[in-house]
């Protein structure tokens, strides 16, 4: 069982968005042809027939009607009912996981016996990719130990969960597609510091790097808010603005920065798990080279409070203002 939510009763009558993570070194569950396009295996099969049939073994779920069968891990939503006796989350993705694993030794041929053995015995060679897999997977387990949850209470998160599951095949093409740019980078030097990264790096080496920090009072279309976009407007290709982009002033110079064919360099106070990536929006950016997400920071093992957050963006802008010039 990963790590939940401390304190919340997990048998609560919610939609849960679940990600379960495959073993390294075991068959890919699809393959991704094209964008948003899936070619099915014998494994995603038999995975869909599980999860479609899984509310007939464990009645107190709805049936999992949304749902992505990706080469490397699964999402789903799981509605938990509203009924007597029900069991909790990690009780359910538990089962889930066993049927799974039933049905993927089933498609790729090797049965729970036959992969214990592989595993005891060691006697599998190089060349043979499903005894090797067996032997790495113990014979039994398919999926990480760890798994993820989101619990969706809040108004519309369901829909935004909804497309995010739906829209994984595609993104996950535009990823794959351009790698270079989807990748988080070792510790960089950069005015002074060292910075964590997750993008295109060489946006550092771009002759102009103009910074942008916006306060929230101007006022939209003002004189400080016009001298803010027609400076993102000048950047152009040859260039990269460099900040949070959070406000409403820095969020409209992101855009003035984009029209005209420039770079975004983008202070996350957050750093880069191994789950982090961008935001929907911001993934045709990236797989153009287009776009460095920084933080002086590596990734917290929890949320950062939202002093933690404010005062984080500060500090970096303070270090990017006096290191490229206060021209705001």
């Amino acid at each position: 069982m990963g790590f939940r939510l401390a304190k919340f009763d997990y048998s609560t009558p919610y939609f849960y968005m679940v990600t379960l993570k495959r073993h390294a070194g075991l068959e890919a569950f699809s393959e991704i042809v094209a964008p948003g396009e899936c070619r099915l295996n014998a494994i995603t099969r038999s995975f869909v027939a599980v999860i479609r049939g899984f509310h007939e073994v464990w009645r107190c779920i709805e049936p999992i009607t949304c749902f992505s069968v990706m080469p490397d891990h699964i999402h789903l939503l799981i509605k938990i009912r509203n009924v007597e006796n029900r069991v909790t989350l990690p009780k359910i993705v538990w089962q889930l996981k066993r049927h799974l694993e039933r049905a993927y030794w089933a498609a790729v041929g090797v049965g729970r016996e036959a992969a214990a053995g592989a595993a005891a015995s060691n006697t599998h060679t190089a060349g043979d990719a499903r005894s090797s897999a067996a032997s790495r997977a113990g014979g039994l387990h398919v999926f990480e130990q760890e798994w993820h949850d989101w619990i969706v209470k809040a108004d519309g998160q369901l829909a935004a969960f909804t497309r995010y599951i739906r829209e994984n095949p595609r993104r996950h093409w535009i990823r794959a597609s351009h790698r270079e740019n989807f990748r988080r980078v070792g510790e960089i030097e950069f005015l002074g510091r060292k910075w964590f990264g997750y993008g295109n790096a060489a946006l550092l080496n771009l002759p102009v790097i103009e910074p942008f920090r916006c306060s929230r009072k101007w006022i939209e279309g003002g004189e400080e808010w016009q001298e803010a976009i027609a400076r993102a407007e000048r950047i152009g290709p040859g260039g990269a603005g460099i900040g949070t982009f959070m406000s409403p002033c820095e969020k409209a110079c992101g855009n003035a920065i984009a029209k005209a064919g420039g770079r975004w360099i983008v202070l996350s106070p957050e750093g880069f798990g191994e789950r982090w990536h961008p935001g929907r929006k911001l993934e045709a950016f990236c797989a153009e080279g287009r776009m460095l997400f920084l933080s002086l920071y590596p990734e917290m093992a929890r949320q950062p409070t939202r002093k933690e957050l404010y005062d984080r963006c500060h500090e970096m802008g303070d270090v990017v203002m006096e290191g490229l010039g206060n021209s705001l």
